[in-house]
């Protein structure tokens, strides 16, 4: 009898075990704690900023790139061959270094938004970790991959936001 209850018991104290860690897992809305952190408004103000700059600067071309073809229009039927060509030429150029600028910019847009997220990635993550292990938690994951999340799961949201200060 004492042998069958200690079997009983060792083959128990797994599935008890397993039982318990199942509870120490949690979520967060990760993009709820992001938008919320002071590092993420001012990155969406310098992105703004620099792209109403590189917009700026792409207006300049375009109003040139217009004016350009408004007098060309406006002359082209008094001008000798070898300026037509000259002017088309000046119009495809505009044309071109406007593209060029446009994906110059967009290009310098994203290294501008990793540059300026990648900080705040890491203190987010480092957030989760120290919420994780100071509450004994074997994951935390985000909650916007989940299609249900039972009443009874803690959501660390909370937690984490309190140690971002937010």
């Amino acid at each position: 009898m004492f042998k069958k209850f200690v079997l009983f018991a060792l083959v128990m104290l797994p599935v008890a075990t397993f039982a318990q860690e199942t509870q120490k897992i949690a979520y967060v809305d990760q993009a709820e704690v992001i938008t919320a952190m002071p590092e993420y408004k001012q990155m969406v103000d310098s992105m703004k900023k620099s792209e109403d700059d590189f917009r700026a600067e792409l207006q300049v071309l375009y109003d040139e790139y217009t004016k350009k073809m408004t007098d060309y229009l406006e002359q082209q039927e008094t001008m000798n061959e070898s300026i037509k060509l000259r002017r088309q030429q000046e119009l495809q150029d505009i044309q071109q270094r406007a593209e060029n600028f446009q994906q110059y910019a967009g290009q310098k847009q994203e290294e501008l938004e990793q540059a300026l997220f990648t900080p705040i990635r890491e203190k987010l993550q480092r957030a989760i970790d120290d919420v994780g292990r100071e509450n004994n938690f074997l994951y935390i994951v985000n909650s916007g991959v989940f299609l249900y999340t039972s009443p009874n799961a803690t959501d660390a949201t909370p937690l984490i936001k309190r140690k971002l200060g937010i």
